[in-house]
């Protein structure tokens, strides 16, 4: 055993270092790494102190190999002393390799990486087998993953602590954090090491007197560890030189660092999203499992399916991304990928070939050349499922338990990634969308993020001609429906009147007293002008009036009142009275008008929140388009269609059933209002109106409203009729067709008569309506004829 390892010493030592051995020195100018400016000899002085120590102190086995040891070093003197010139240890070749033994017992010289130099020489006196071999290859890539600066600021302040140590009563412990990535060639991965300096076997020398140093100065030197000027200006390397040898070792941190690297690239901008990216984070894998040909696959995915948001999210790398749309479609049932998603469970394939029932996802996954394959669910702070994450080989059973256990570590990494990426590109997506079209039904808001990643995937591809693609649902069906205030028009107007009336007198009467307290006619001629203004109220009103009369009251009246109150102190009651019966805010009477208009909003209100609580319902049927407006009452479009769903299915069920459930909230909106009566401030009653349409139409986002409207000449009509129906007249009379208290539904065609009828029954024995059908003509209207209509009066 001696004789081989003798053999090894041998080997090592005699090899010339200019033609075998990449010298490391070399190394470490080739990746910039400076001298340390301190003196050193090579020495075997402390060796050889412990080896006698061991003699006369150590175990009987001890004892006799360091009596051994030391019989041979009788033989070489010159190794007792510093060793300036390298061509001793060539003489002495067995001597040397006893040495080493000494500190490189020879079980660990075959796969530890180690060497031995005198202190801050980067060339070797003795390399282990390993280290040997990988410092013959000449084509081997070193990469120091420190900055070179501060390496070299931490080799010289490791230099000056131990000075610090010795002859200045310090305990400071400086290990520089020197990390090493070796990559031989042909080889695919790379291996990362740490370095750790073994220093026992150094003695520092005192050459000159020690320059005084306080524990002050020591205490900035600490604290200023990059300045090297400093360090070196208070321990001059003249002063101090460092004999013996320093044992070298790199220790494989491969595993920890490609995980540390991992953890980092996982952190940056577009992890997930950018294809190069994930191909370095594949090769991190390739490292961290130490497989070259491992493959690695992610994705962004929602489970279940109906979570699914509507736009992509630029994360698909997995491996069948060119074969599969949706790699859980129901096609895929009780594939791996499905499993993993249903069950939340990290799911092992050791060999593919030996899965029974394969789905589409297995065999796809065969022809791709995955063998064996891990696959693991993503999720979310919420426990959801946004993504897939899979490794995958070419060899069977290549990945197996022990693989799961290390992959299982990693999950939580990338599922923080994928959620941040699809975030980041929800937010996008969100500012285009408020950018582009403002408010959004839910309903139809996956068209609208599905046109806005496309316009964003646009705006990457080519900024300058990015343009939004219009969005348009064809063939879907209109139902339109109202509840309008019976007279508002006449209601508002007399509120109006009467305020401007008692303003007007109010405004007369101050007048009248300024006119009485001297010669002002100009008061006079402003008291006939309000009396006039009365009686034209009075006989009738005209919409020109109101804002008239306001203008002068603001610009010519109030302006006056102040003066006047300032002016005469009589009129200082009188005015300031005035003042605080007006509306601080419009500065005028606004009394009726606000009572009437709070009876409105009442109203408006109460249908709108009704109206709002239906609309929940009835969307977790079918998803429908539902958009509603406030004016004196409030009206509303609804659109059901095919085009309008994702992932559901349409058909004429679901249109009868909204129509139904349409005619039924117009009753109760009838009886909601007819019980609110006692509540208003002003007595205010509803009309109800619906508007059967069964043609199918268009409808288009228009940009410039930010709005939905019919689109195509042909469904123009569609809005034609309904913007004028509610003003139609019963034909051959002068009888509104829309009265309180009542559903008015006007049709076109005949068939639209007889499912409304078979409604109407339904009313009937559901105590809705009363028993009496109306079954009416509507009178001509602008270019509209031939409309129908059927009435009802609800059941209050």
């Amino acid at each position: 055993m001696e004789t081989n390892i003798m053999t090894e010493g041998k080997k090592a030592l005699t090899e010339s270092p200019k033609k075998n051995l990449r010298k490391e020195e070399d190394v470490f100018k080739e990746i910039g790494v400076g001298r340390v400016p301190f003196s050193s000899v090579l020495s075997f002085e402390p060796l050889i102190r412990e080896i006698e120590s061991k003699a006369q102190n150590g175990s009987a086995t001890e004892s006799a190999i360091a009596n051994m040891v030391l019989e041979k070093l009788k033989e070489a003197p010159a190794l007792g002393q510093p060793i300036p010139d390298r061509s001793v240890l060539e003489e002495h070749q067995e001597i040397v390799e006893l040495l080493m033994m000494m500190v490189l017992p020879s079980s660990i010289r075959k796969k530890q990486l180690a060497k031995v130099s005198a202190p801050f020489d980067m060339n070797p006196i003795y390399c282990t087998h390993s280290l040997g071999g990988l410092m013959k290859a000449q084509k081997v890539k070193y990469v120091l993953n420190n900055s070179n600066n501060i390496i070299y600021c931490a080799m010289v302040v490791n230099a000056c602590s131990l000075i610090l140590n010795k002859f200045y009563g310090q305990n400071i412990n400086v290990d520089p954090p020197i990390a090493l990535s070796i990559k031989p060639d042909g080889y695919a991965l790379e291996r990362h090491y740490k370095t750790q300096m073994d220093a026992q076997y150094v003695d520092i020398k005192q050459l000159k007197p020690l320059k005084p140093l306080g524990q002050e100065e020591i205490n900035q030197l600490l604290s200023n560890i990059y300045d090297i000027d400093l360090w070196l200006q208070h321990i001059p390397p003249e002063n101090f030189e460092f004999q013996g040898f320093v044992i070298g070792t790199l220790i494989d941190i491969t595993e920890e660092e490609a995980l540390s690297r991992l953890k980092y690239s996982l952190l940056e901008r577009d992890a997930v999203v950018d294809p190069e990216k994930v191909e370095r984070l594949q090769h991190l894998i390739r490292t961290y499992f130490d497989l070259p040909e491992l493959r690695l696959g992610v994705t962004a995915i929602d489970y279940p399916i109906d979570k699914s948001v509507a736009h992509r999210y630029k994360i698909r790398f997995d491996f069948l991304a060119s074969r599969h749309e949706c790699l859980l479609s129901p096609e895929n049932k009780n594939s791996i990928y499905e499993k993993a998603c249903r069950y939340k469970e990290v799911l092992l394939i050791e060999d593919l070939e030996e899965v029974s029932n394969k789905t589409p996802i297995e065999r796809d996954l065969l022809e791709e050349g995955i063998r064996s394959i891990i696959v693991a669910p993503l999720f979310n702070k919420d426990d959801h499922v946004i993504g897939l994450l899979e490794i995958g080989s070419p060899r069977p059973f290549e990945l197996h338990s022990f693989i799961e256990l290390k992959f299982k570590e990693i999950t939580g990494l990338f599922s923080m990634a994928v959620e941040r990426s699809r975030e980041e590109i929800d937010n996008r997506v969100e500012a285009i969308i408020r950018e582009q079209y403002t408010a959004v039904h839910p309903s139809v808001e996956w068209k609208f993020i599905e046109t806005s990643y496309n316009l964003l995937d646009k705006r990457e591809r080519d900024p300058k001609n990015a343009t939004v693609d219009p969005i348009v649902f064809h063939d879907v069906y209109p139902l339109y429906g109202q509840a309008d205030i019976v007279s508002s028009s006449e209601k508002r107007n007399y509120a109006i009147q009467t305020d401007l009336t008692d303003n007007l007198r109010r405004a007369a009467r101050i007048l009248q007293q300024g006119a009485n307290l001297g010669r002002l006619p100009l008061l006079n001629q402003y008291l006939t002008k309000a009396e006039r203004d009365i009686k034209g109220l009075q006989d009738e009103f005209n919409s020109n009036d109101e804002s008239r009369i306001v203008e002068w009251l603001h610009s010519e009246i109030h302006p006056l009142f102040h003066q006047l109150r300032d002016k005469y102190p009589e009129l200082a009651g009188p005015v300031s009275s005035y003042f605080e019966y007006l509306d601080p805010e419009l500065g005028i009477v606004y009394r009726e008008r606000k009572a009437y208009e709070d009876s409105v909003m009442m109203i408006n209100n109460t249908i709108s929140n009704y109206l709002e609580q239906q609309e929940k319902e009835a969307q977790k049927v079918l998803p429908h388009y539902f958009e509603k407006y406030k004016t004196d009452g409030v009206e509303y479009d609804m659109y059901v269609g095919q085009s309008l769903l994702k992932r559901d299915r349409f058909s004429m069920m679901h249109l009868k059933n909204l129509r139904l459930a349409q005619l039924i909230d117009m009753c109760e909106v009838t009886r909601i209002v007819e019980n609110m009566q006692g509540e208003l401030p002003v007595p205010l009653r509803t009309a109800q109106l619906i508007f059967v349409y069964s043609n199918p139409l268009s409808i288009r986002f228009r940009m410039d409203e930010k709005q939905f409207d019919v689109d195509g000449a042909y469904n123009v009509r569609y809005e034609i009729l309904k913007k004028r129906i509610d003003k139609s007249l019963i034909e051959g009379t002068s009888e509104r067709l829309t009265q309180a208290g009542k559903v008015a539904i006007v049709y076109l065609q005949e068939k639209e008569r007889q499912e409304y009828l078979e409604y109407i029954d339904y009313l009937i024995r559901e105590g809705y309506v009363t028993e009496e059908v109306e079954d009416l003509k509507v009178g001509r209207l602008q270019g509209v004829q031939g409309l129908h209509a059927l009435r009802v009066t609800v059941k209050v």
